[in-house]
């Protein structure tokens, strides 16, 4: 399925298709009240990416951490849309949002299980800071993530 995707920012009305979408793609389950709360606390920090129908595929949802860090807080393409640069995309799109708003950071946080998503962000210029056992609760380990944003880095997709 290869088409013509929109990119935008998130809007009020998109909250449920953007918790439904996580939650169909993401380990773990999240309430819709988390996401409507990025979006208040920081609306710019919230992106989506739709087929020509209107249909959400991918959401970046980012939080602010400190005034120097910004945190992809939640991030999901939907499986049928892999594979098509709609999440790099989106990614780099939120990149510039955090260097044009003066982050000179961004974090993340990955199941150490997940390496697709290690290699995904390694290849866009994140590395591994810090292990985080159990954070995804008893024997489920994750790793922090870091992006330096004091210069842009496009990655070509």
């Amino acid at each position: 399925m290869t088409g013509m995707f929109i990119y935008r920012n998130m809007q009020a009305s998109d909250s449920i298709a953007i918790y439904a979408l996580m939650n169909s793609n993401l380990d773990g389950t999240f309430s819709l009240d988390v996401i409507e709360y990025f979006y208040l606390c920081w609306p710019e920090g919230q992106l989506v990416a739709e087929d020509m129908f209107g249909n959400i595929v991918g959401a970046l949802c980012g939080t602010k951490v400190d005034r120097n860090r910004a945190s992809l807080s939640l991030f999901a393409v939907d499986a049928r849309y892999r594979g098509q640069g709609i999440g790099g995309k989106l990614l780099e799109s939120f990149r510039t949002r955090c260097y044009m708003e003066g982050y000179s950071e961004m974090q993340l946080e990955i199941r150490t299980t997940n390496s697709s998503a290690y290699e995904f962000y390694t290849n866009r210029g994140f590395v591994k800071t810090a292990d985080l056992p159990d954070i995804y609760g008893p024997g489920q380990n994750g790793y922090r993530m870091v992006a330096k944003l004091n210069r842009i880095n496009h990655v070509s997709s």
